[in-house]
């Protein structure tokens, strides 16, 4: 009871309180305001062109380029003979050859370079005949046979019959008393040259030698310096009898039958106003270079050999 009371009395006396709180308590609406869009411009996707690919460039081949360069020279000298300039022709026919000894391949290394050399010397060759028959002011030379068609010539016709069985005994007892760096083997072959060569070559070999007096100390100082067996210096004899303007049938020059190719090749000059096959040491010195190289080969293809057994 006396708690109800008190209850009452407090109420009572809160009322102005709360009267004054609920008058100043305002209801707050939250409005949401719809959020608008900007205007959606549509856009129109162009098209842009793709950028061109760009073609890799061909790749030069050089070696065709360095005939092409030949032969133009070559068709320019044409033009120049057709129209009888002569001296032009002849530095044109003389550069088309030059490009080729003069490149990084040489003449002889690449086989398309090589079979276009070969066939640019022969019709060089054909125009130079042509225009010394022609009176191009030019007195060519009178050339020798080369030594090497006869004894091919007279080899075939009397054949090599066997050597007399004494003849070997002879031959050894000689070969103790003079010095050689080649080994000379006693078959029946070289007996048979040999007693050929005493025989019925006598007078040939003899001449020979007697004109090869002339030759033989520049050849044996030449390949003395340059590391050859010495008796190498003897070939001129059976090539040439050792005459400078020796021409052979197959048209190699001079004391050591260089083809005009291979004189080329070797450093010997060969044009329309000098050939230097038929210079002695020049075609010595180029013979020395020539030899080295093939002896090298024949080193290499007999290492080879070795290595596949």
């Amino acid at each position: 009871m006396v708690r109800s009371r008190w209850q009452r009395r407090i109420f009572i006396a809160l009322l102005p309180f709360v009267a004054a709180c609920g008058s100043s308590v305002r209801t707050q609406s939250l409005s949401v305001r719809p959020t608008t869009a900007g205007p959606v411009h549509a856009t129109t996707a162009q098209q842009l062109p793709l950028p061109a690919i760009a073609q890799p460039a061909p790749v030069e081949d050089p070696v065709l380029t360095l005939i092409a360069t030949s032969d133009g020279h070559f068709k320019a000298g044409q033009k120049e003979l057709e129209q009888g300039h002569f001296e032009a022709a002849k530095q044109e026919f003389n550069r088309a050859v030059d490009v080729l000894l003069e490149s990084p391949y040489g003449a002889r290394t690449e086989p398309r370079i090589r079979e276009h050399f070969d066939r640019l010397v022969d019709r060089i060759s054909t125009y130079e005949v042509k225009a010394l028959a022609t009176g191009d002011g030019f007195a060519e030379k009178k050339y020798e046979p080369a030594s090497i068609d006869e004894l091919l010539a007279l080899s075939t016709m009397f054949g090599t019959p066997p050597a007399p069985a004494e003849l070997k005994n002879t031959v050894a007892t000689d070969l103790l008393g003079a010095k050689h760096d080649i080994p000379i083997p006693l078959n029946q072959r070289v007996l048979s040259y040999i007693d050929l060569f005493q025989g019925r070559l006598h007078d040939f070999i003899e001449e020979g030698m007697k004109r090869g007096s002339k030759y033989l100390p520049m050849i044996q100082n030449v390949f003395r310096a340059e590391g050859l067996p010495l008796d190498l210096a003897y070939v001129p004899l059976v090539e040439s009898a050792f005459k400078p303007n020796a021409l052979s049938r197959v048209k190699a020059k001079g004391v050591w039958q260089f083809m005009a190719g291979t004189a080329a090749e070797n450093g010997l000059r060969r044009d329309w106003y000098i050939d230097e096959r038929s210079d002695p040491e020049k075609a010595t010195l180029a013979a020395a270079k020539y030899l080295k190289t093939l002896s090298r080969l024949f080193k290499a293809a007999a290492r080879d050999e070795q290595a596949a057994d």
